[in-house]
């Protein structure tokens, strides 16, 4: 049991690592403050690859961290970053990567529909672009709002629809690789079960 611990406390602190060293890249454009990272690519892979749990406590670590002021969201901590324009998607990212984990589960039960490469793709892409990506945008962008306040609910649509398209591109990217792993990550995933019981 002991050893099932650390092999998960080691999980947990690999993705949150990874998330981390995908947030450092930043591309910022006029239409929005909030800068397009790689961050939505570390949600897809703990999703992936760690069961819900594990998947939640990943990013709740990066949180939990970046409360008492590291910078690990792109060079940025502390409660005013987290309480700041970003804020909502933020809070929302483990969520994100544990819905994004179920989802999964589920796909691996179904042994007729992972024998489809095709189906599996496309179905792996719709997970990820829904649950790792999209389901932040609603309490991200109504955080937004709220902070800057001075920002028109038509400038925060169409900031919303700005990011589809990178997003759609780490979701194309997400499912051509996890197609092509999917017997690792079948095997992975099984690792991080203890008596039958989901860590």
């Amino acid at each position: 049991m002991q050893s099932n611990s650390i092999r998960s406390m080691v999980y947990v602190a690999l993705f949150a690592a990874l998330f981390i060293v995908l947030s450092i890249q930043q591309m910022r454009f006029n239409i929005s403050v909030i800068p397009i990272t790689l961050q939505t690519f570390g949600i897809i892979l703990a999703g992936l690859f760690l069961k819900p749990r594990l998947a939640f406590m990943s990013l709740a670590l990066v949180i939990l961290l970046a409360f008492f002021g590291l910078p690990l969201f792109g060079g940025k901590g502390g409660i005013s970053h987290l309480i700041g324009p970003t804020g909502g998607f933020i809070i929302a990212f483990p969520f994100c990567a544990m819905f994004t984990s179920m989802a999964i589960e589920k796909l691996l039960s179904s042994k007729w529909i992972i024998s489809k490469k095709v189906l599996t793709t496309i179905i792996l892409f719709a997970i990820f672009m829904l649950l790792s990506s999209m389901l932040s945008y609603l309490p991200g962008l109504l955080w937004f709002k709220n902070v800057a306040s001075s920002y028109t609910w038509t400038k925060i649509y169409t900031m919303g629809v700005s990011f589809l398209p990178g997003d759609a591109i780490k979701s194309s990217v997400g499912a051509l690789v996890a197609v092509s792993m999917l017997s690792f990550v079948y095997r992975f995933r099984k690792g991080s079960e203890v008596k039958g019981k989901q860590l």
